[in-house]
């Protein structure tokens, strides 16, 4: 049974979404753009657990309904022209929305990719090219997958993380895992890599061998690209940058763009700063190693629209997740992010 909040909540977005209030929204703030921020799009939710926490995957059928909500409702653009129009001044598209994806998980080729063709839209992809065609996983997806397959009971954790907790239920490891994964984040990068092995070692946990093939390869990154899609940088490692030394963090996002211009044979325009669950995931040091490495964008995990007069290293954007299956809760929050007074 709903509790009164909920049922508010729930009546609300009805009348949100089937009584003018969503299109009456959209012709506010025209010039407002939103770029879309997704990770994961899953025909099998339950595979997809086993290295991405469950918020941060849509469903296939879910994304599927965006697009099309989306291509009706606004002016999808590639990033490239909303970010120079930034740069020149110039006003954005009526209703101008961006779609992008951080990661590189394989089901962007396999199921996003396919999907926006089928519709016609763009959208940029930013790739962690350490992890890409067989390289290690990310250190997120490790330790989701060590808290979620762990057969102990009980795990004492390393390097004063918390020190015994119990891992029997869901839910336990639930709050263990984003415990840890906020935590991981305010290390520095050195310390976070042992820390990792600690915790593996910790869960008993020693074979990470199904994680393979869980990201896209340099293959199927040049068809993207071929066929309009933009692939931008989203470091080599996925660490987290301002906890990372000024060498190591240059290292990070010039190696990365390195990569994907060898492997695609184009320049490189887009970045995206990682791990914005959580963290600081950016300061005015690591915007400025992005700007000075020759991006004419970096892109945020911080909630806000676009405009004219936004800082091209700071682009705000929409979280869409997994409760955004709700096509009414979908709308509702597209629109909060390009009414956001920031």
């Amino acid at each position: 049974m709903r509790s009164p909040r909920r049922s508010a909540v729930h009546a609300f977005k009805h009348v949100w979404h089937h009584a003018g209030l969503a299109g009456f929204a959209r012709r506010l703030r025209g010039r407002r753009g939103a770029i879309l921020r997704y990770h994961s799009v899953t025909d099998d939710e339950a595979a997809t657990l086993g290295y991405l926490d469950s918020g941060l995957m849509v469903t296939a059928a879910a994304f599927e309904s965006q697009l099309r909500y989306v291509k009706r409702h606004y002016t999808v653009v590639p990033l490239d022209e909303l970010v120079e129009r930034i740069h020149a001044g110039r006003a954005l598209p009526r209703r101008a929305a961006a779609i992008t994806f951080d990661d590189g998980y394989r089901d962007n080729y396999t199921r996003a990719y396919r999907l926006l063709r089928a519709e016609g839209l763009p959208a940029t992809f930013y790739v962690t090219t350490g992890a890409l065609d067989g390289g290690p996983p990310l250190w997120t997806a490790k330790l989701r997958y060590m808290v979620r397959t762990t057969t102990r009971e009980r795990v004492i954790l390393p390097g004063g993380l918390g020190g015994e907790v119990a891992v029997q239920q869901p839910a336990e490891r639930q709050a263990i895992f984003t415990t840890l994964i906020v935590a991981l984040k305010h290390v520095p990068s050195s310390r976070r890599c042992e820390l990792v092995e600690e915790l593996a070692a910790a869960f008993g946990v020693s074979d990470f061998s199904l994680l393979d093939g869980i990201m896209m390869t340099w293959d199927e990154l040049r068809e993207m690209s071929a066929n309009g899609m933009t692939i931008g940088a989203h470091t080599v490692s996925h660490p987290n940058l301002p906890k990372t030394d000024v060498e190591e963090a240059t290292r990070e996002v010039c190696q990365s763009r390195d990569m994907i211009a060898d492997q695609l044979g184009r320049p490189v325009a887009h970045f995206s700063y990682p791990n914005g669950r959580g963290a600081a995931h950016m300061n005015d040091t690591v915007r400025e190693i992005v700007r000075r490495a020759g991006f004419r964008s970096a892109a945020t995990s911080l909630p806000g629209c676009v405009q004219l007069g936004a800082d091209p290293w700071g682009l705000r954007r929409v979280g869409i997740y997994n409760r955004h299956r709700d096509l009414r809760s979908f709308s509702l929050d597209v629109e909060r992010a390009r009414l956001r007074t920031v």
